[in-house]
């Protein structure tokens, strides 16, 4: 005689929510050390910095959760914000009537590093973590040698409803991320493309074989992560007025984050785009908790890489049951 255990899918069940559970749980224990060490945490004002932090750590993050998907990463993706700003800056000095071929070539240029990434990954096997990282360190040298490392640059003031602007007092980067955020959300739980994004993502070869074009659907997860992180550049820079490619340099580590913690799995093909929302909801606050403490960059780097380490060792244990499994006799 043999037994077979009634709530099998319980673990798997509780597991799943478990994904969902935790950011939630960090969420409301950062809330309330917030409440604790800094009172002033919850004013106007910083609510409206938390806010602007989602907008712009999500906008990258969605790039990041595509490229995560398909079992990759994404490292350039601060290069290439840091970029756009300065082809914007370059091209425009400053000039409303330049803005639209500024913003144009902006996305060019993030496009080519897309290209550069995707062909690098797809066509020469490049492992994505060398690849990107490649290109971010190309960028950043590009970047240091044109501006000499110093702030410099201005954006053309009609941009600046992008970073700036409210409708409703909703911070303009917030609305551009929701609609992102659902677009993208639809888009992986509901077509086919977003089918083809897991099957590469969960076992490339099996997917090749099944007759997905997996180059192809890699290829444009770099693509659109570049595009993104386009976006996030021009919403940076029209919110500070000009170029300073060191305030967005730990947007690399914070995508990242904020996939991870969220759930996104770092081998591909698990993950949905409401889990990255929610790590970049918890991030944001976290960041925006360090900035009211006085911690300096240093310390942020510290928090954030803590973070993905602890969002990594969860994701490879599964929540023990307190309760026992119950088991039905079989003939």
């Amino acid at each position: 005689m043999t037994t077979a255990p009634a709530t099998a899918a319980t673990p798997t069940l509780v597991s799943r929510f478990s994904s969902v559970l935790a950011p939630l749980a960090g969420l409301v224990v950062v809330l309330i050390l917030a409440a604790v060490t800094t009172p002033q945490f919850y004013s106007l004002d910083v609510l409206r910095l938390v806010l602007f932090q989602v907008g712009l750590i999500g906008i990258a993050a969605l790039g990041q959760t595509l490229v995560l998907l398909v079992g990759g990463i994404d490292l350039s993706i601060s290069g290439v914000m840091a970029l756009s700003s300065v082809v914007l800056a370059t091209y425009s000095s400053g000039d409303d009537s330049m803005l639209v071929v500024g913003v144009l070539l902006a996305a060019l240029a993030g496009l080519v590093v897309g290209l550069v990434n995707a062909g690098l990954v797809v066509l020469r096997n490049v492992p994505p973590f060398v690849a990107t990282f490649a290109t971010f360190v190309l960028i950043q040298g590009v970047i240091i040698a044109w501006t000499r490392g110093a702030p410099s640059g201005r954006i053309p003031p009609s941009l600046s409803w992008l970073g700036g602007g409210r409708i409703f007092e909703i911070p303009t980067p917030l609305i551009v991320f929701a609609v992102l955020a659902i677009i993208a959300a639809v888009v992986l739980a509901k077509t086919t493309a977003g089918r083809r994004v897991y099957a590469t993502g969960l076992n490339i070869d099996a997917a090749r074989m099944s007759g997905v074009r997996t180059g192809l659907v890699v290829a444009s997860c770099y693509v659109l992560s570049s595009l993104l992180g386009v976006l996030a550049g021009l919403v940076n820079s029209s919110f500070i007025g000009f170029v300073d490619s060191a305030l967005v340099g730990n947007l690399d580590l914070d995508s990242v984050a904020a996939a991870v913690i969220g759930g996104i799995a770092l081998t591909g093909g698990k993950g949905r785009i409401s889990q990255t929302v929610l790590g970049v909801v918890l991030l944001s606050v976290l960041l925006t908790w360090l900035i009211q403490l006085g911690a300096g960059g240093g310390a942020q780097l510290v928090v954030s890489g803590a973070v993905i380490l602890l969002a990594v060792f969860l994701q490879g244990r599964r929540i023990r049951l307190p309760f026992r499994t119950t088991a039905t006799p079989s003939k």
